[in-house]
């Protein structure tokens, strides 16, 4: 049975339609807009380590991302350069948004700088509109 047109509700969750059936909630999940397949590159130059991101930075890819970047701080031998390359990135929720402060604290931490280069447009609005930019270096 398909789920007619209405106005969104509280039982709306994550461009979800959800309809109440009882006790039970019928999820019809939308098809997602982003085909770009998630890959995440890291290429060592000098003292600076570089994590080129594709596709979406969320819950399901950002640990990905910390994990490899945490590496790459511990194996850095001083005043380490993270730098995240986020042009080809599709979309970016709280959750890679989160990463991306945690590394900042991570590489202050170490002694190191932490920048961002090349957002892409949906990532470049992400972190204006949450007022992040103002951390990090854009490079």
């Amino acid at each position: 049975m398909p789920i007619p047109d209405r106005p969104r509700s509280l039982y709306d969750r994550h461009g979800r339609d959800a309809v109440r059936v009882g006790v039970a909630v019928s999820v019809r999940k939308e098809p997602t807009l982003d085909s770009t397949p998630w890959s995440l590159t890291i290429e060592q130059v000098g003292s600076e380590t570089v994590l080129r991101a594709s596709g979406a930075l969320d819950l399901d890819t950002a640990g990905r991302l910390r994990s490899a970047a945490t590496s790459a701080l511990r194996q850095a031998h001083s005043a380490p350069t993270l730098t995240v390359d986020l042009a080809e990135v599709t979309f970016l929720d709280s959750t890679g948004l989160g990463v991306l402060v945690t590394l900042w604290h991570e590489a202050r931490n170490a002694g190191g700088k932490f920048q961002v280069s090349r957002p892409s447009p949906t990532a470049t609005r992400i972190l204006e509109i949450t007022g992040v930019d103002a951390l990090f270096d854009l490079a």
